[in-house]
């Protein structure tokens, strides 16, 4: 009864007592109550008293997060895009009423409200884009010219991100719109280098990038402002490091071959990254997209400094996670240029090194901890080329151990329930995600890099291993039977599982 109260100077604490009630209690309602619930906050959001439209903003995303049990034992939200749709033009109007307010703090429940309701509405967005866009880009110019709220601002750049996620996903040639819009006010943050905002907007502008059409390029804006990202004074602020690399990641993944004149001054952000064990994992973020899309007569000539680099760093700061991070790089460049351009780029620094490297580093390294998704995709098939396009292995017992033991290496990982090898990408449930400002590196949860394939034309790591397989053992009769008798029986459950693989995929080894 007091919620339906439309006078809202009438007892402004009993109205926030009852929506704290409401709050607290939200999981204890029904969906329907949950639709008539919602206009009388959305009405509250109207209050001039602050702590009654905090607690509206408050309980509104608090609702929009709640969950019921869904089909298969999953939780599905309580409230969907359908359910709030009617509702959306009073709550961004009452939403925005307040973030417009220049009289009021800046106030971190609403514009986390507006955050999730943007993400609930994804679907309903189109026709209300131009001018939410509009709303935060004008809060955005306000907060930029003197930050306070930490939290506020993270809300602030997570909506934004929501947005672009919501409509570009949907039609890649929004993203035109979006950088008409966004590329003025973020031009003005790194012209003033305000550094609470700077890898927020790092973040942004990988994400549009990222959603810009196939075959568009790069465009001019983003063009221009590519050689400033390599200035090393960048670089040596911490909280920049993880956006920029993405960053750059993102103009490879748009643009490798008009990025070929700045080859020198990525990998001298490489170096500078590598050498720094905070770092090291942005490091091989940029060496591998290198490696993934520029042309490979750009980068192939450096590639003996860069094994250099790494063989260096192995030598003197070697630790499991850079050890994870080498052998990841090397089945990713085993994968793409074959097991004999791995082994000429290695041997011409040192003869042998390449068979060294394999038995003293990268085989022990995944005997001792299998790697997951994507890079257990990208291992295996790796693995399956050092298998069989590798006659230095067949060479002397020497040879024939590393190959058995690759061959386990790669059984183990295509078996293993862990490695999660056919779900490549992990994806978060938003509602569950724990959003918020981070004093090191606030990361944009709603931008977030999507999982890159490097092998998309690699259906089934597992049967690809197993169909080459029965090709060698085809071509080599009596040769290789022995060599994978011996690599997997090491382990019963190997040979099981190898055994059970090949039936899968309808292979029989000779």
């Amino acid at each position: 009864t007091e919620l339906q109260e439309t006078d809202m100077n009438v007892r402004p604490m009993l109205k926030a007592t009852s929506i704290k009630f409401v709050s607290i209690f939200r999981n204890q309602f029904s969906k329907e109550q949950f639709g008539g619930l919602l206009p009388l906050l959305i009405a509250h959001l109207g209050s001039p008293h602050v702590v009654v439209h905090t607690y509206a903003a408050s309980a509104i995303e608090k609702m929009l997060t709640s969950k019921v049990d869904g089909p298969n034992n999953t939780k599905v939200a309580k409230v969907g895009g359908a359910d709030l749709k009617p509702f959306l033009g009073n709550l961004f109007t009452a939403l925005f009423a307040i973030v417009d307010n220049l009289d009021l703090n800046e106030n971190e429940y609403v514009m986390k409200c507006i955050m999730r309701s943007l993400n609930v509405a994804k679907d309903d967005l189109l026709d209300v884009v131009s001018i939410v866009l509009e709303k935060l880009t004008s809060a955005l110019g306000v907060v930029a010219k003197n930050p306070k709220n930490p939290q506020y601002n993270h809300f602030l750049f997570e909506s934004i991100a929501v947005l672009i996620r919501a409509v570009c996903s949907k039609d890649s040639a929004h993203t035109s719109a979006f950088e008409h819009f966004l590329f003025p006010p973020f031009q003005t943050i790194l012209q003033m280098d305000v550094v609470e905002f700077t890898p927020y907007v790092f973040q942004l502008l990988a994400q549009i990038l990222e959603f810009r059409p196939e075959g568009a390029g790069l465009g001019d804006g983003y063009t221009s402002l590519f050689p400033p990202l390599l200035t090393p004074t960048l670089w040596e602020r911490k909280s920049n490091v993880p956006a920029l690399s993405r960053l750059i990641v993102a103009y490879l993944g748009k643009g490798a071959k008009d990025l070929v004149p700045h080859l020198m001054g990525m990998l001298g952000v490489f170096q500078k990254l590598v050498s720094s064990k905070a770092n090291e994992l942005f490091a091989f973020d940029l060496l591998r997209a290198i490696v993934m899309y520029m042309p490979q007569e750009a980068f192939m000539p450096r590639m003996k400094d860069i094994f250099q680099i790494l063989l260096m760093k192995l030598q003197h700061g070697k630790t499991p996670k850079f050890v994870g991070l080498v052998t990841h790089f090397f089945a990713l460049f085993v994968g793409k240029f074959g097991s004999q351009g791995y082994l000429d780029q290695l041997n011409q620094i040192q003869p042998g090194l390449g068979l060294l490297l394999l038995g003293q580093v990268w085989i022990p390294r995944l005997q001792s901890s299998s790697p997951t998704r994507l890079e257990a995709k990208t291992q295996v098939v790796g693995l399956t080329k050092l298998l069989c396009d590798t006659p230095a292995l067949l060479a002397d017992t020497n040879g024939h151990q590393i190959w058995s033991q690759i061959l386990a290496c790669a059984v183990k990982i295509v078996i293993s329930p862990d490695s999660h090898l056919t779900g490549v990408s992990a994806e978060d449930n938003d509602n569950d995600a724990e959003i918020g400002y981070d004093a090191s590196f606030s990361l944009l949860h709603f931008a977030k890099r999507p999982a890159v394939d490097p092998f998309p034309e690699v259906q089934d790591a597992g049967a690809s291993l197993a169909k080459s397989m029965q090709t060698i053992c085809a071509s080599h009769p009596g040769v290789f039977a022995p060599l994978i008798q011996q690599g997997l029986s090491v382990d019963p459950k190997l040979s099981a599982g190898f055994e059970t693989l090949c039936q899968k995929s309808g292979v029989y080894l000779a």
